[in-house]
């Protein structure tokens, strides 16, 4: 029972080995007929006559891959020959392969990251799709402008390209350059140059950075609505301050580093920081100076006011002096000496609010100065950050 279970599971396994076997030897048969037979040589090029050029597809696209096409009759079969076999798969070592190279490369990396297979069609059409990536420079003007990046290939003929989240591909040209001081037969006598002009799309740092930070600028304006006594001019400022300065930190960390131009969306924040700090007032301690008239005869007969009081006069004996009397009596004494402590004490209150007047007058003065200077600042600033801000943007486009 078991043999006649076995007898017919062995037929089947050994159907599929033959198969496999034929399979692969039909594979192997093809590679010895192109590299044998054909006497195939990977140094030479695909072409019939020396004088033909060799036309390589290269497609390059935004997320750092690139494919290359072209057509090798060397490496073409009937499929009827060879077991139907449509694609044969190769180690790039073993065929003719284009020099592809960035000229203008700035990582000086001019090879791709991992030979993959390639993929030969029985047409002799071969195709490669090895990942790399290509790293070039251009000068930048951040955020909403055009650049114009120039991309120099000796061998190149780009097929498309993929849709970019934050750049916009505007333009694409390209040139040819021949030098006629180099041999023909050199792979340098002739490069194309391709410009790939570009637009950043603006969105994410529009509603990011460039909104908030002109509405937190804008706060500023406010500090000149606040009173001139309020402690609260100084925080807002302040506030302002720190908010601008965190949203220039990470406009930099962003940007690449460069000194050949300031990019505009850094030029943003340091002109609507043109806030001007609100300044405290000074602790009134003691009394105010006396300040001096500065009109002719008046300074002048401020120096023949008298410094002591007429109650205080009286009581220094200064009608002697005039000889309006030439004694005192006990009784005037003994009354000057009770009378003089609360005289004493009146002069020091009409004194404290001679000085407190002073002080409100003042104060009310500065206090005018201060509101008139804010709103000075206030028609000087505004109109400022406005005319700025639209100048930048439209610098931008």
């Amino acid at each position: 029972m078991n043999l006649r279970l076995l007898g017919p599971g062995a037929l089947v396994l050994f159907a599929v080995l033959v198969t496999e076997c034929l399979a692969r030897n039909e594979e192997e048969r093809l590679i010895q007929h192109l590299f044998k037979e054909k006497a195939y040589n990977k140094d030479l090029r695909p072409v019939e006559k020396q004088g033909d050029a060799v036309v390589v597809y290269i497609a390059l696209t935004l997320s750092n891959l690139i494919s290359l096409g072209w057509y090798d009759t060397r490496l073409s079969w009937n499929t009827t020959e060879f077991d139907d076999i449509d694609v044969l798969r190769l180690p790039p070592s073993m065929v003719w392969l284009p020099e592809i190279v960035l000229e203008n490369n700035n990582d000086a990396q001019f090879q791709v990251a991992y030979y993959c297979n390639v993929l030969i069609n029985p047409d002799g059409y071969v195709y490669w799709l090895p990942p790399a990536i290509f790293r070039s420079s251009c000068a930048i003007n951040e955020p909403e402008d055009d650049k114009s990046y120039k991309v120099e290939w000796i061998i190149i003929d780009p097929a498309g390209f993929t849709e970019n989240g934050e750049w916009e591909i505007i333009h694409k040209p390209a040139r040819r350059n021949t030098y006629k001081n180099i041999p023909m037969e050199s792979n340098k006598h002739q490069d194309i140059t391709f410009y790939l002009i570009i637009k950043r799309k603006p969105l994410f740092y529009i509603v990011n950075i460039i909104i908030p930070c002109v509405l937190i600028s804008f706060m500023a304006t406010l500090v000149y609505y606040l009173p001139a006594d309020s402690g609260e001019k100084m925080t807002l400022s302040i506030s302002v301050l720190l908010a601008q300065s965190v949203f220039l930190l990470l406009i930099s960390q962003r940007l690449p580093e460069t000194s050949m131009a300031i990019p505009l969306i850094v030029k943003l924040p340091r002109l609507l920081r043109m806030s001007r700090p609100a300044e405290s007032e000074s602790s009134w301690e003691g009394v105010l100076p006396r300040r001096s008239s500065s009109i002719g005869y008046i300074a002048k007969a401020e120096e023949y006011y008298s410094v002591k009081s007429r109650s205080e006069l009286m009581f220094e004996k200064q009608s002697e002096r005039h000889g309006l009397a030439t004694r005192t009596t006990p009784a005037a004494e003994q009354l000057y000496s009770e009378m003089k402590p609360g005289v004493d004490g009146a002069n020091y209150i009409v004194k404290h609010m001679h000085d407190k007047n002073d002080y409100n007058e003042e104060k009310d003065n500065w206090s005018g100065i201060a509101r008139t200077v804010d709103r000075l600042c206030l028609f000087l600033v505004t109109p400022v950050m406005t005319a700025g801000t639209i100048i930048i943007f439209l610098m931008a486009t």
